[in-house]
C-alpha cells in the first residue's frame, strides 16, 4: 500500500497500481483467522536493512521529513502522515511509508563519474541486473532493492470484511473499478490527503498544466542550446564508433538513449517468458520467475559493456548538461 505522488494531486502510476492490484485481489476468500491490523501491523514498521529499507515513524506515528529535502519530498511525507492520521480514525493501523532509493536506482547515478562507474561495471544499466542479482540490496529492481510496504501484509491478514473496510476507508469504494476516480475526488483517505497537501483538483490542474508548459519550454530551450547540441552530437558519434547505433542526438533525450535500448530489451524477453499457473500479476521482480542464469549473465555481460561506453562517451556532455538540467525543471519528462 505504498504511497509516492511524483506530480500534484496524484500518485505514482506504480504505487496505485499496486492499491488497485491489491484491493482486487481482496475478493478472494475470507480468512477469518486474521486479526485486525491495528493488532498485528505495529511490527511491520522500519525493519529492513540498507539505504531503501523503510523508515520508522516516531512515537506520534509519524514520519519526520528530512532536513533538506525538495518540496515534492516533503509533500510525499506530508501525505503519508495525512494517510496515516485518517486511517488512525477509521480504525486501522496504518504504517506511513515512503519509499527512499537506493544510489544505484537513483535516475541521476551518472552524475558522478567514478560512483557510476562503479555501479556499472556491475549492474550496467540495471535492466539485467535483477534476474542476475534478485536479492542484492543494491541492484536496480531486484528484490530486496525497494523495501516493503509494511502495510501489505497487514492488509492481506485481514477477513473480507474488513479488507472491505480498509479499502472504503483508504480509496473511499469497495469497487476497485472505481477506486482511482474516488480518490481523484478527494475520497477516502489517500483522496483526502492527497487534497490537503495539494489542494483541491481545480487548483491542482491550473497548477500542472503551468508546469507542463514550463517544462515545455525548458526542454526547448536545452534542445537549442548551442554548446549541448555539439556535446549531444559527439556522445552519440562516440557511441554510433563504438557499435552502438544511437537513434537520437536530441539534449534532453541522449543522455538515457542507450540505457532505454536495454531496457526494452530485457522488458522484451521477460515478456515472453513462461509464467507460472499460480501468478496473478506478472510484474517484475516480484510475482514473476528471473531469466534463466545463463541468458541472463550473457545479457548482462553485453549491458555492462554498453553501459560503461555510454559513460565515457557521455562524459563531457553530462558534465556541461546537469548545471543547466537542475536549472530546467521537468524538461526531460516534457512531451
Amino acid at each position: 500500500m505504498m504511497i509516492r505522488p511524483h506530480s500534484a494531486y496524484g500518485v505514482s502510476a506504480a504505487a496505485l497500481a499496486a492499491l488497485l492490484v491489491l484491493a482486487g485481489c481482496s475478493s478472494g476468500s475470507d480468512d477469518k483467522k486474521s486479526a485486525d491490523p491495528a493488532a498485528s501491523v505495529g511490527s511491520a514498521s522500519g525493519g529492513g536493512s540498507g539505504p531503501a529499507a523503510a523508515e520508522q515513524a516516531g512515537a506520534d506515528g509519524r514520519l519526520a521529513i528530512p532536513a533538506g529535502a525538495d518540496d515534492e519530498t516533503k509533500k510525499q511525507y506530508m501525505v503519508t502522515n495525512a494517510v496515516a492520521e485518517c486511517m488512525k480514525k477509521a480504525g486501522f493501523a496504518y504504517v506511513p511509508f515512503v519509499l527512499t532509493p537506493t544510489s544505484a536506482n537513483r535516475d541521476d547515478n551518472d552524475r558522478d563519474y567514478a560512483s557510476a562507474r562503479k555501479i556499472r561495471e556491475k549492474y550496467g544499466f540495471g535492466a539485467f541486473a535483477p534476474d542476475v542479482y534478485p536479492n542484492d540490496p543494491q541492484a536496480p529492481g531486484s528484490k530486496t532493492a525497494v523495501a516493503e510496504d509494511p502495510n501489505t501484509a497487514a492488509f492481506q491478514a485481514l477477513p473480507q470484511d474488513r479488507k472491505d473496510a480498509w479499502n472504503a476507508a483508504m480509496m473511499g469504494s469497495t469497487d476497485p473499478a472505481k477506486m482511482k476516480q474516488a480518490m481523484a475526488d478527494g475520497g477516502g483517505c489517500l483522496g483526502a490527503a492527497q487534497t490537503k497537501v495539494y489542494g483541491d483538483k481545480g487548483k491542482s490542474k491550473a497548477d500542472a498544466e503551468a508546469a507542463s508548459e514550463a517544462a515545455r519550454r525548458n526542454r526547448l530551450n536545452l534542445n537549442g542550446d548551442p554548446e549541448l547540441s555539439r556535446l549531444a552530437q559527439g556522445f552519440a558519434s562516440c557511441l554510433r564508433g563504438k557499435g552502438y547505433p544511437v537513434e537520437t542526438t536530441a539534449v534532453t533525450e541522449i543522455r538515457n538513449a542507450e540505457r532505454f535500448v536495454w531496457m526494452g530489451k530485457a522488458a522484451q524477453l521477460n515478456q515472453n517468458r513462461p509464467q507460472p499457473a499460480d501468478v496473478d500479476q506478472p510484474a517484475r521482480p516480484q510475482s514473476g520467475p528471473t531469466l534463466d542464469p545463463a541468458t541472463a549473465r550473457t545479457m548482462l555481460t553485453q549491458e555492462i559493456q554498453a553501459a560503461l561506453a555510454d559513460l565515457d562517451c557521455g562524459r563531457d556532455f553530462r558534465a556541461a548538461y546537469y548545471p543547466k538540467l537542475d536549472k530546467a525543471p521537468g524538461a526531460e519528462g516534457a512531451g
